[in-house]
């Protein structure tokens, strides 16, 4: 079984990703470092790339068939994608949840390239908001679906006040009992040590 992992801006996806595939030995597919990188070689942050985006479907196309396809080859993947949740076969699906203001303060203090500076945590907040709409709106527009509608989650979890340690440990948890639940009660568990 693959792991779609998706989510607000700045909870957290990408390094709870890492974390849960270190422990599992999952591989990983991030799709937010192709449209990161895509950004840096055209010259554009991020916010730029997704505002041509919702005229030209051509990267969400090309992003969105390779998860498709590689989910239906293989499994015990992690997509790190705001799209897997649709796209990825026999997936748990995850939605990550964070306070904005928390959100605005972690991606501030990372470095995630030219594509994505900030002046200030405002600026970041500001920013993710908008970003996190134009993506909404482009997702509704080329697929008619809502990211954010928490009914196409097996799981959505809040990591505001959690470590992603803690994080990835309770999602590992809650992925262990989905698969013992279809397994019928087979041991067959990943472990978290």
């Amino acid at each position: 079984m693959n792991i779609a992992i998706t989510g607000k801006l700045g909870s957290g996806k990408s390094t709870i990703a890492k974390i849960m595939s270190e422990t599992l030995g999952y591989e990983i597919y991030n799709t937010g470092k192709i449209q990161r990188r895509t950004a840096e070689e055209m010259g554009i942050s991020t916010l730029e790339l997704n505002k041509r985006m919702l005229t030209d479907a051509s990267l969400d196309y090309i992003i969105d068939e390779a998860v498709a396809k590689l989910s239906a080859e293989r499994d015990n993947i992690i997509f790190d994608s705001r799209m897997a949740w649709y796209f990825a076969k026999n997936s748990y699906r995850i939605f990550l949840t964070v306070d904005p203001d928390v959100a605005a303060q972690r991606v501030f203090t990372m470095n995630r390239g030219k594509s994505e500076k900030y002046s200030s945590v405002e600026e970041a907040k500001r920013q993710l908001i908008e970003r996190s709409e134009v993506e909404r709106k482009r997702f509704r527009d080329i697929y008619g679906v809502d990211y954010f509608d928490l009914g196409n989650y097996d799981l959505i979890y809040d990591t505001t006040y959690t470590t992603p340690e803690e994080a990835a440990a309770a999602i590992i948890d809650a992925f262990n009992k989905h698969l013992l639940s279809l397994s019928g009660g087979d041991n067959t568990l990943k472990t978290t040590e």
